[in-house]
């Protein structure tokens, strides 16, 4: 498996990578992950080509050997000429018809390097989008290897430039998250024959952890959670905005805000302002929570939806494609309109029907379990490798 990062680096895509390939482990394939960087830093434009990520050495982790691609600085030397996107507007004008030809320029400068590193797999499987995604493909079709790629493309903020877009067409699988995924893919012209809904492998969220303390609360009052990074596609604020029409109804409601980001500044004692947590922390918060809230304006999936159904919690999501599938399919929760009072309305619903939501919750439970624990989905994913390799 290739990807950008890697563990102990936090995010979706590292968290697929890792569940995804103790599955494999764990049913006796040998798998390997090939990473650019184990660090959080932020991925710029020019990232591997103006400068690189940290040297890290070979590890295991999860039983899976885990090694650096990272080209030296006279390999890198040869990537100036991309440099051209920094130019204003170039970096738009590149992402619509000019990466293509810099991400085919990138993977004759870089394939001699990654070549060795895929030599001795059956299967490749990307995750990501952009030049990398190019230059691996083209690395394993040189090998004689098929390749799969998971994309996680948000459509219309990244992962649809013109290299992510050359990627798809050559790659021999795409494997989307859910059906609205796969369709902004066959919008792309990606063939549909090669298309696969596959999901995301979601681990119980407590799992093989040692829980703390639950948070310090009275163990009546409700809690809504949000659940992850305070990023501006996750909209945040309007889950904060909607406390105060909550507390019209439920005054005792408390609102946790649970990841890195920026402090909300607010002096209510009921808005906690926790920031980042551990994995243990994580599930402590999941097992406390009255129901989850995820209201971003764009999803690939929504994991902490899956995570929270594992727990038998509800969620209210945003009426995006994404979100409105998997809550139809599932019945796990409800979906809001992309408004505070939306929002407000539905958080207050589940508020005044405890026996709806313990329903609701129980529906996600049994849909976790059918489509999206680890073993499920890479049973999918395993599948589709077969075929690749017939």
């Amino acid at each position: 498996m290739v990807t950008r990062q890697y563990w102990p680096a936090v995010g979706g895509v590292e968290r697929v990578v890792e569940n995804l390939g103790q599955a494999y482990v764990e049913r006796g394939h040998e798998t390997t992950v090939i990473a650019q960087c184990i660090d959080e830093l932020h991925f710029g434009r020019m990232t591997h080509v103006l400068r690189e990520r940290k040297l890290f050495a070979p590890f295991t982790h999860r039983g899976m050997p885990v090694v650096q691609f990272r080209p030296s600085r006279r390999r890198r030397a040869l990537l100036l000429p991309l440099a051209a996107e920094l130019i204003p507007l170039g970096g738009r004008i590149s992402d619509r018809w000019l990466r293509a030809y810099s991400a085919r320029y990138y993977s004759a400068v870089v394939g001699g390097l990654l070549q060795p590193l895929l030599g001795s797999a059956d299967v490749v499987h990307v995750l990501g989008s952009n030049l990398l995604a190019v230059a691996s493909v083209r690395a394993a079709h040189a090998l004689g290897k098929p390749v799969a790629i998971s994309p996680f493309a948000h459509i219309g903020e990244w992962g649809d430039d013109s290299a992510s877009r050359l990627a798809y067409h050559e790659a021999d699988a795409l494997l989307a998250t859910t059906v609205a995924d796969a369709d902004g893919y066959a919008g792309l012209g990606v063939d549909s024959a090669k298309i696969h809904n596959v999901g995301l492998p979601v681990p119980d969220a407590l799992d093989g952890l040692e829980l703390p303390d639950e948070p310090p609360l009275p163990g009546d009052v409700p809690v809504v959670l949000f659940l992850g990074q305070r990023r501006p596609t996750k909209r945040y604020e309007l889950v904060l905005e909607a406390a105060e029409a909550v507390w019209r109804r439920h005054p005792d409601a408390h609102f946790a805000f649970v990841g890195p980001g920026r402090p909300l500044g607010s002096g209510d004692p009921r808005i906690l302002d926790v920031g980042r947590v551990s994995d243990a922390e994580r599930g402590a918060w999941l097992r406390r929570a009255t129901l989850l809230c995820l209201p971003s304006r764009s999803e690939t999936f929504g994991m902490v939806v899956a995570e929270a159904w594992s727990q038998r919690l509800p969620v209210v999501v945003s009426d995006i494609p994404v979100l409105r599938e998997l809550v139809e399919d599932s019945g796990g929760g409800l979906v809001a309109g992309n408004d505070v009072g939306s929002f407000a309305e539905s958080i207050a619903s589940l508020l005044d029907d405890r026996g709806l939501a313990r329903s609701l919750g129980a529906s996600g439970r049994s849909y976790w379990e059918r489509r999206l624990t680890p073993a499920a989905v890479a049973e999918r994913h395993l599948q589709i490798y077969e075929t690749m390799l017939a």
